[in-house]
């Protein structure tokens, strides 16, 4: 079954990396804690690279609280520097609100996540961005726990709505496709590649976008218990 789900996955691809305009690398590390039972926290920082420069960069502070075993909510901070046409950096702090729903069935994970962001960057002459901008975005995740291996294969839709009063807003204005996998390096550390298509429409800048997507999470309770049985 999961095959055919790949498969068909790639079958998506295809088209839509033939006629990408353009090509970026992501690079992202972090950590991340668990405060107790219900409380985590994480920070990361992540730089998106295309054309041969930094187009943009942002540190991100995140905090989550577990309602239930299959309920959560969070919220994101985030300072974004974003590279303008002329070459200078502007900045905005965003915000993000989360609330995810996640189960399982046999070795089959499934999420979904609901997210309201914000950003201080507002209205203006400038160009809307749904990366940028406010926007209401809506992701569901599908992946696999292969038995007795480090790599957890996963795909996932993300889609953006524009919910403001501009020309192009009131409806949803991208979607992102993403396939890739979780690789477990060690017992405390963990490495997520993934390939990545941003798919605009209903915008003044249609297109697609081809993304190369790597994050290093280190996960420091297992680190410092680690720590801990050494003595140091």
């Amino acid at each position: 079954m999961l095959k055919r789900i790949v498969f068909l996955f790639f079958l998506m691809f295809i088209p839509i990396m033939v006629h990408s305009q353009s090509l970026e690398l992501w690079n992202a590390f972090g950590t991340k804690y668990k405060v107790n039972k219900k409380i985590s926290l994480t920070a990361s920082f992540t730089s998106r690279i295309g054309e041969g420069s930094v187009g943009s960069f942002f540190p991100e502070l995140s905090m989550r609280y577990k309602v239930l075993d299959w309920l959560s909510v969070s919220g994101d901070y985030r300072l974004v520097s974003k590279r303008a046409l002329n070459g200078n950096y502007l900045g905005a702090n965003r915000f993000n609100f989360n609330l995810k729903f996640r189960n399982s069935y046999k070795r089959i994970k499934y999420s979904c996540r609901f997210r309201y962001q914000m950003s201080s960057r507002g209205g203006g002459g400038a160009t809307y961005e749904s990366d940028f901008d406010e926007a209401f975005r809506f992701k569901p995740v599908f992946a696999y726990n292969i038995r007795k291996s480090i790599f957890e294969p996963s795909f996932s839709f993300d889609f953006f709505y524009n919910p403001t009063n501009g020309i192009y807003g009131k409806r949803f204005d991208k979607v992102r496709y993403a396939l890739g996998t979780s690789i477990e390096i060690g017992d405390a550390h963990e490495l997520d590649v993934a390939f990545k298509i941003d798919q605009r429409f209903n915008s003044s800048n249609n297109g697609n976008k081809l993304i190369f997507s790597l994050a290093y999470t280190a996960n420091l309770n297992k680190l410092l218990k680690g720590s801990s049985k050494k003595g140091l």
